[in-house]
């Protein structure tokens, strides 16, 4: 198979499309719980942790080869004695489980909102999703990647039309007062989630070379754009709203214009979009790399299984992201640290430097245990 690259921006836009998901429209509720300075410092430290922890990805991807997944990763470095090919079978299957229902929650919530767009009912809507989805991560890296860099595109742009349009809108104070501790552990966790492309991250290695500055530049831009629309949506909504609520397009659209509904169902629909083609096509690396079966095989395997699980009477969009946020938070905060530690002392060097000893480390499995606990907690 030819080998695919990418430039930083592709790299990045496939990082930006896993992280932005649904999660950021709850932003400015959250945010007017804790008080926009509060909110502020905290966002910060959740966009510097989960840059410390996928640089961590990164590194220990890069050194275990060109285009290794997650669970390679794990199983070369983590992994020990006896008990490693049934630990890295167990793990693999832990994490098929895990990104399938981070996926079923894609397509369950993207139908609700064609239902809403479209004259369609709700099982025709998750097909239609799911060809749209699916069809593209068929293509491979590169065609996930342009996919990616053209709707992060779209998706500035709708933003930027609902930041303008919000200017105009009747100006209300923005909050000061900050919130109890509960309220800014919901916060932090829906801040962590909103940045999280853990497994998006081998991509872009992989797309990259394994070239330590354009990975490092990747991953920032990416975490970066996420930062950005959080941030605008987050000011406007909390400028034009009279009443914030927890989906922040439906009091954002009360102060703005009805029309403003429209844009902001469209926003929420590519950002499960960007989402799904991220994901998917992580698991579909995952599941090739594991079982080495053919590409098209392989993508049926990591794909079809969502669709069938979201058609299925068992919950809805919020229940199922909040299934894969928690397991997802664990999972990372439990192994990746330790694996990253044993991969440093195994290949000397680090695309963090000096950011990589056990203090750093210890953090990063801190700020991600408070993700977990973060996001158990109801809005």
């Amino acid at each position: 198979m030819k080998k695919q690259t990418l430039t930083v921006w592709e790299a990045a836009c496939i990082i930006t499309g896993y992280g932005i998901g649904g999660g950021v429209l709850a932003m400015p509720y959250l945010t007017a719980k804790n008080g926009i300075i509060a909110a502020g410092l905290i966002l910060l430290a959740a966009f510097a942790a989960s840059f410390v922890l996928h640089m961590m990805i990164a590194d220990v991807a890069a050194k275990c080869g060109s285009g290794s997944q997650i669970v390679s990763v794990f199983s070369r470095f983590l992994f020990r004695g006896r008990a490693k090919a049934l630990l890295t079978v167990l793990f693999f299957a832990l994490m098929a489980v895990v990104l399938c229902a981070n996926l079923a929650a894609y397509i369950a919530g993207a139908a609700e909102v064609m239902e809403g767009l479209l004259p369609v009912g709700k099982t025709v809507a998750m097909l239609i999703f799911y060809v749209l989805a699916a069809s593209v991560v068929l293509f491979g890296l590169k065609a996930v990647a342009v996919s990616e860099k053209l709707m992060v595109a779209v998706i500035f742009a709708l933003i930027g039309v609902l930041a303008v349009c919000s200017l105009g809108a009747q100006a209300h104070p923005l909050p000061l007062a900050p919130g109890s501790g509960k309220d800014m552990l919901a916060f932090f966790g829906m801040a962590m989630l909103s940045f999280s492309a853990f497994f998006s991250i081998p991509q872009a290695v992989e797309g990259l070379g394994g070239d330590t500055g354009k990975v490092k530049k990747a991953v920032f831009l990416g975490l970066g754009n996420n930062f950005i629309l959080i941030l605008v949506i987050t000011l406007c909504a909390l400028y034009a709203s009279e009443e914030v609520t927890p989906v922040a397009m439906v009091g954002w659209s009360a102060g703005i214009g009805s029309w403003a509904v429209v844009a902001g169902s469209l926003f929420t629909l590519l950002a499960m979009l960007t989402t799904y083609w991220s994901i998917s096509l992580a698991l579909s690396s995952i599941v090739r790399e594991q079982t080495r079966l053919g590409a098209r095989l392989c993508w049926c395997l990591a794909t079809l299984p969502s669709l069938l699980l979201a058609l299925l009477p068992i919950g809805g969009f919020l229940d199922f992201l909040e299934i894969a946020g928690g397991a997802i938070a664990i999972l990372v905060a439990v192994m990746v640290v330790p694996t990253f530690g044993r991969a440093v002392k195994e290949v000397p060097g680090s695309m963090l430097g000096r950011f990589s000893g056990k203090a750093t480390q210890g953090l990063i499995i801190l700020a991600y245990l408070l993700m977990a606990a973060g996001s158990l907690i109801s809005l």
